[in-house]
């Protein structure tokens, strides 16, 4: 029988210890990265990523008119070098300029017709 009561002992002793090591476990909050030394905690916040996340702290890198959100300001920089981006720019600035002027008005009033006709012919379709 103390055989028995020993390793009960031994068990809430070891969960003791477990629930200590847990409270004075080091942490870095912003990466979400628990040690168990200060010396690893220092290494961690030497560490590329760990910069790297600090930089980033707090700042947004979006590009509104394609509604993309990089995750630094160099991944924006790709996006915004890219074929898809200046597609996008190019559209825009061509309708706001013939937008100005009476070929703007031309587009606008061809495509409400186009959806228009559109939705007689699908609505004839249906009712066959």
């Amino acid at each position: 029988m103390s055989e028995f009561h020993n390793s009960i002992e031994e068990v809430q002793l070891n969960e003791k210890n477990e629930e200590n090591s847990d409270k004075n476990a080091l942490s870095c909050e912003l990466c979400n990265v628990k040690v168990t030394s200060v010396k690893i905690l220092q290494r961690h916040l030497e560490g590329r990523r760990h910069k790297m996340k600090e930089e980033r702290q707090g700042k947004t890198f979006v590009c509104e008119l394609c509604d993309v959100v990089a995750n630094s300001e160099i991944q924006l920089n790709i996006h915004l070098n890219s074929i898809k981006h200046k597609n996008k720019l190019m559209k825009k600035e061509n309708f706001i300029s013939d937008a100005t002027g009476t070929a703007g008005l031309w587009i606008l009033l061809f495509c409400v017709v186009c959806i228009f006709i559109n939705l007689l012919l699908l609505f004839k379709v249906i009712c066959q």
